[in-house]
């Protein structure tokens, strides 16, 4: 998990990056909004996650939790630019979007089969 927790972090940091460059900025300011960042500050977080369960490993059960809680986030949040402008592909932040979605969906997939696995070795 630790591996995919770093890639997941990766991506995630990428991603915000990638919308706040790319994006679209506002018509009266003419700046792109900081909250084309917050993929990013979820991969802050999935990196957090990853430093914890690496320099600790007795902190690997609790740093992978809060991992699934920000994919849980991450899913929750990145659903309404897609909600709102739709399948855009044309909109940088709707490609984020689909982008943090999808990683973020597989790796709450990975980790819940991940709990399950251990629950079934401990027993």
């Amino acid at each position: 998990m630790r591996k995919l927790t770093l890639v997941t972090a990766i991506i995630c940091i990428l991603v915000g990056l990638y919308g706040y460059t790319q994006g679209a900025p506002n018509a009266q300011t003419g700046v792109v909004s900081k909250t084309a960042l917050i993929p990013a500050w979820i991969g802050g977080v999935f990196l957090l996650a990853w430093l914890a369960a690496t320099l600790r490993p007795a902190l690997h059960k609790h740093a992978m939790h809060v991992a699934v809680i920000a994919a849980l986030i991450g899913m929750v949040g990145a659903y309404m630019p897609i909600k709102v402008r739709g399948l855009d592909f044309t909109q940088a932040s709707v490609q984020g979007a689909v982008v943090l979605f999808l990683t973020c969906g597989v790796f709450f997939v990975a980790a819940i089969r991940s709990f399950i696995a251990a629950r079934r070795n401990r027993a």
